[in-house]
């Protein structure tokens, strides 16, 4: 019996240090795969050359009204074909490890118009596995030793110093993926693999091989990519073979040319029978050298209404103009439901957004935009001009000339001030008397001395309309006022641009000059710092002080500067951070001085990133806390929580004031195709 006992006791202690040694040569595995990026000298990358061949193909399994508004997708969802081809001929400059150039060169497409498809799509086919993300900003990658936690691996040794290692996600998110690589087990360097996931509603089917030495063993040399794009039924399927660091064939002055003979002298790999077939039906029998689109004679109607005006319509446009293309313009769509929203107060409303910069030299380009919306229950037509003339790239040196129209600035004590002289109230809009439209126009000049000192010095004024016009005359007050204030800031970043950034702030509006009523003279003091922990975990705090140290006559619209109404808001990251969303804007502007601070904390896995099933969409979460002290709040206090999705960013709020709760409210904005 004892010897029994011996025995399977000894058999057992076997079992636990052969799993115990097995773990930890699967651990020293994987940190050598963790830390091969470490051993590699990315030095040769800087400025290197290389061409590549992308080829992809399309086909249209379902289509609805639907794929109209989807960027990129207006020419596919109403073209008379189903299945599309597109080759493409690039020269790639690495300039470092993060910073890549691409020229198209030559590019052949069956897509109506020249054009292409789900740009989104190509961004897989470059995967950087052994950084922090994948692709760009987001899918977390396996092989960086700070997303371990997010992942489980199975090891397996195979024979000729080779490994398999198994991957995949702890919770089903986003921005998770799961496959397999094999893995050179001298030195820790991925040879081949595939990854499956899903993205903003694409879902994708990665097949990789990797360089064999040096800084290319850290990119893919060819990539197969099956997608499928899925979108209130409809269905796109596509597939991408992809093929870089090929050798140059052709001359670097070929500039997106069309042309059938030449692709096929670049073409990696040999057409299939079925990608064939989709040229034959497109091209014909042509075999000129520059290929112009053989297509049926379509109806004015259908060339006026579907190309031309739908298109602009419902497709972002973009275009190069200028002797030597040095002028770049990009509208945003004039009508798509993508660029609509609502809120209560100011109902339904709409936004479009035009943007050109046109380039002079290497160190000097213009910048316009117009960016403008309406609110229909204001009945309000918003717009932001800035025109910037940069006359020192290197330097920041550019001056500016700014437009913006009605924002609407609250002033509760104006209100009180009109209703206090009127003895007949009866049809007055008493809630909107409140409000006043600010006409603002800015001048300014910056430049930055160094990387750690800039500054601006320039001419601010507002003018400012009161909403309701006759309720103001009818109580014998002005219905509006001026302000024109020459103004200067100055910013220091201790420690570079990387660090922390400290902006001053000082204004001085001078009764009588440009006919201003309204003088004061403002200083604010704003500190703002992103703490970049990981790629996608973010740790941003702002805080502030601002007083009026002089105000003579009226003091309806003391206006700090750190306080803005954003009235055409646009996405996660657009004033979303370091915001006070449940306060009134009379409660801080009519204030002698302000003591404030935000914080907020952003990670893509926090808590709801962990629930089943409503989990698997969200991409990132935040955690948010804001205190102000003005002489009637001390403090008033805000904290919420917010998350995005590939529909929506949606976050809520508590606040408190003087200790007591005052209130809960929600934020909502559209992220849909946001990335596209």
């Amino acid at each position: 019996m004892a010897k029994y006992i011996f025995l399977l006791a000894f058999t057992c202690l076997s079992q636990v240090v052969r799993a115990d040694s097995e773990e930890k040569n699967d651990a020293l595995m994987l940190g050598r795969v963790f830390n091969y990026i470490s051993t590699v000298d990315t030095a040769e990358l800087n400025d290197a050359i290389s061409y590549s061949y992308v080829k992809s193909k399309f086909e249209v399994e379902r289509r609805n009204i639907a794929l109209l508004p989807v960027p990129s997708m207006y020419r596919v969802a109403h073209g008379p074909r189903r299945k599309y081809i597109t080759e493409s001929y690039y020269r790639v400059i690495h300039h470092n490890m993060e910073n890549v150039e691409t020229k198209r060169m030559v590019f052949l497409s069956t897509i109506p118009h020249h054009g292409s498809a789900l740009p989104t799509i190509g961004k897989f086919l470059r995967p950087t596995i052994y950084s922090e993300t994948i692709i760009e900003d987001y899918i977390l990658s396996p092989f960086c030793q700070t997303n371990k936690r997010f992942y489980k691996y199975n090891v397996i040794f195979l024979p000729q110093h080779k490994v398999n290692i198994y991957f995949q996600p702890r919770i089903e998110n986003t921005q998770l993926v799961k496959g397999s690589v094999v893995v050179d087990s001298l030195s820790g360097r991925i040879i081949s693999g595939y990854m499956d996931g899903e993205y903003d509603m694409i879902s994708f089917h990665l097949t990789l091989k990797m360089g064999d030495e040096g800084a290319r063993s850290l990119f893919p040399v060819s990539c197969d990519l099956k997608a499928e794009f899925d979108f209130i039924g409809n269905k796109i399927a596509a597939r991408y073979s992809a093929y870089f660091g090929l050798e140059k064939t052709i001359d670097d002055y070929v500039d997106e040319v069309e042309d059938l003979r030449l692709m096929s002298r670049l073409r990696t790999k040999e057409l299939r029978p079925e990608e064939i077939e989709v040229y034959k039906e497109f091209y014909g029998d042509s075999t000129q050298l520059n290929i112009k689109e053989t297509k049926r004679e379509r109806s004015w109607v259908k060339r006026v209404f579907w190309d031309t005006i739908g298109e602009h319509l419902l497709q972002k446009t973009t275009g190069y103009y200028g002797t030597n293309d040095q002028g770049y313009i990009r509208v945003n769509p004039l009508f798509n439901p993508l660029y609509m929203g609502y809120s209560k107060r100011k109902g339904f409303y709409y936004k479009f957004d035009i943007r050109t910069t046109f380039s002079f030299s290497e160190n000097s380009f213009v910048f316009a935009r117009f960016k403008a919306g309406y609110s229909f229950k204001q009945k309000q037509f918003y717009y932001q001009i800035p025109f910037e003339y940069h006359y020192n790239r290197k330097k920041h040196g550019y001056i500016e000339l700014f437009v913006g129209n009605g924002n609407w600035i609250k002033n509760a004590a104006a209100r009180e001030g009109a209703l206090a002289n009127l003895t007949e109230k009866e049809g007055l809009n008493i809630e909107r008397m409140e409000f006043f439209k600010d006409f603002q126009l800015k001048l300014l000049n910056n430049y930055d001395i160094s990387d750690r000192f800039s500054f601006q010095v320039g001419l601010i004024a507002h003018h400012r309309d009161a909403v309701e016009r006759y309720a103001y005359k009818k109580a014998g007050m002005p219905v509006s006022y001026r302000s024109v204030a020459p103004m200067l800031e100055v910013s220091l970043r201790p420690i570079g641009w990387r660090g922390p950034v400290l902006n001053l702030d000082w204004e001085r509006s001078i009764r009588g000059f440009m006919n201003a009523d309204i003088a004061y003279e403002r200083w604010e003091a704003d500190l703002q710092y992103i703490l970049r922990v990981h790629r996608l975990r973010n740790l941003s705090f702002r805080g502030g002080v601002g007083l009026y140290t002089f105000i003579d006559g009226s003091n309806y619209f003391l206006d700090y500067t750190n306080f803005k109404d954003n009235n055409i808001p646009g996405g996660w990251n657009d004033d979303w951070t370091g915001e006070f969303e449940l306060l009134s804007s009379d409660q801080y502007n009519l204030s002698r001085y302000y003591v404030r601070s935000n914080i907020t904390y952003e990670c893509p896995l926090l808590f709801l990133s962990w629930m089943p099933l409503a989990g698997h969409f969200i991409e990132k979460e935040r955690l948010y806390g804001s205190t102000l002290i003005v002489p009637h709040l001390h403090p008033y206090t805000e904290f919420g929580y917010g998350f995005t999705t590939r529909w929506v960013s949606i976050a809520i709020f508590s606040a408190f004031r003087n200790g007591k709760y005052n209130g809960f409210g929600a934020k909502i904005g559209l992220e849909l195709f946001r990335q596209w």
